[in-house]
């Protein structure tokens, strides 16, 4: 998978005609899932593409009720590639970019070749969000590009959503947030010091979301095959290991709840 930014994007046609998602994408949930097999389903005839962000707009335009990503850039961008995608588009939200309307965005990716885009219902883009769903298909319309709103993913008789998993993990509801998911929780790891104790600390990576403190029982690594579990604690933005196994561990899928009974002061 090719990743590009926005620029060099729009600059070129190499990959037209294109089929393409856009979004934040935190976490790639089920909801995200079905917008990017509706993608990829129009593989031969058309190359697949997804148009996300580096950094979650959400922290740049709201940074004071910001609560953290589900997903760090490193994990999109590998869930991206799992699913084969052929081109990752990664826009910095600058303020330029930001100043775009939303026919002036989809108008720059009709020009790269697009000629497929689907989205959920409640997508919005463009300046102030001028751009809803139903407008998207209009100008696409107007743009010769083919448009699609895909229905949500239901669960709980709700839509999925990135807020509603994030909320999941930040009160502990960890069975709730990898049903919605669909998969477990993965965290992924900034720094690791070794404890006194014989322990190592596992520091979150920065913005990623923990769950309350307390006990959980997690599997280190999960991408390598690994399926050994082990009991940590969670205090604050950190993971406390007693075993030595926790030495290197790059990402921490969280499974279960054990026991929510302590809690940080």
């Amino acid at each position: 998978m090719r990743i590009m930014n926005w620029a060099d994007f729009i600059a070129t046609r190499d990959y037209a005609p294109l089929s393409v998602t856009i979004g934040v994408f935190d976490g790639v949930h089920r909801g995200h899932q079905r917008l990017m097999d509706r993608v990829l389903s129009r593989r031969p005839a058309m190359k697949a593409a997804v148009i996300t962000f580096r950094d979650n707009p959400k922290k740049i335009l709201r940074p004071q009720s910001f609560k953290g990503s589900i997903f760090m850039l490193d994990q999109k961008i590998d869930a991206f590639e799992a699913a084969g995608f052929d081109v990752c588009v990664l826009i910095d939200f600058s303020q330029n970019f930001g100043t775009l309307s939303g026919a002036e965005f989809l108008s720059l990716l009709a020009n790269a070749g697009v000629k497929f885009v689907c989205v959920g219902p409640n997508f919005r883009c463009g300046h102030k969000m001028d751009t809803n769903a139903q407008a998207l298909a209009e100008i696409c319309g107007k743009l010769g590009v083919e448009a699609r709103i895909e229905d949500p993913v239901l669960s709980g008789g709700h839509p999925v959503s990135s807020s509603r998993i994030r909320n999941a993990i930040l009160e502990g509801r960890i069975a709730e947030a990898a049903e919605m998911l669909g998969r477990p929780y993965v965290v992924e790891i900034g720094k690791i010091e070794s404890l006194s104790s014989g322990g190592f600390s596992l520091q979150a990576a920065e913005d990623a979301l923990l769950p309350p403190a307390g006990a959980y029982e997690v599997v280190l690594d999960p991408s390598t095959g690994n399926e050994s579990r082990m009991n940590v604690r969670v205090e604050g933005g950190t993971i406390i290991a007693a075993s030595g196994e926790a030495r290197g561990a790059k990402r921490v899928a969280i499974m279960n709840v054990v026991s929510q009974e302590w809690k940080e002061i």
